[in-house]
């Protein structure tokens, strides 16, 4: 169910302008309640099945690599970041994977898959305006990382005890 409802919102996202980063950003929210309900192994199925579903039917490809790259495994590997021992040490990976998964997904995008589309827009940009895209995409990674741990709170303190109760 929950497969279904991330490839309408990525499909709905590719609808509506804004909402590139919005629409990969929810359908990862999605897999947390998999995770907890189901286990990881079936969280990481769903994964790949939303992956793959997306890259060949959502015509916007670069939400799709952006569910692919970050948004869609982010909140699955949160869980194994959060055994790291020590707040710092978690902080620095957690970084350097956003970091990385952002100038890999674009390597790709431009390199390897060029969208013609986005290589005129990268071209047409200013590097210092990219820099401080970077960085605003970085502050925008602390935000989602808390809410992250703010919606999974909500979801196994108030949501699963009454779905409990309805089952």
């Amino acid at each position: 169910m929950m497969c279904g409802l991330s490839i309408v919102l990525m499909l709905s996202g590719s609808i509506i302008p804004f909402a590139t980063f919005c629409a990969p950003a929810m359908s990862g929210l999605l897999l947390m309640p998999v995770a907890v309900e189901c286990g990881m192994r079936l969280a990481w199925v769903s994964y790949g099945a939303i992956s793959v579903l997306s890259v060949l039917f959502v015509p916007d490809k670069e939400m799709a690599a952006i569910f692919v790259f970050f948004f869609g495994c982010y909140p699955l590997l949160k869980a194994y970041i959060q055994r790291i021992p020590g707040k710092a040490l978690q902080a620095l990976v957690k970084v350097a994977f956003f970091n990385g998964a952002v100038l890999a997904m674009y390597s790709v995008l431009l390199f390897v898959f060029p969208m013609p589309s986005l290589v005129d827009e990268f071209a047409q940009t200013a590097r210092w305006m990219l820099a401080a895209l970077l960085v605003m995409g970085n502050a925008c990674f602390w935000i989602y990382d808390a809410a992250l741990n703010n919606l999974l709170h909500v979801y196994v303190l108030k949501m699963q005890p009454r779905l409990r109760r309805m089952l």
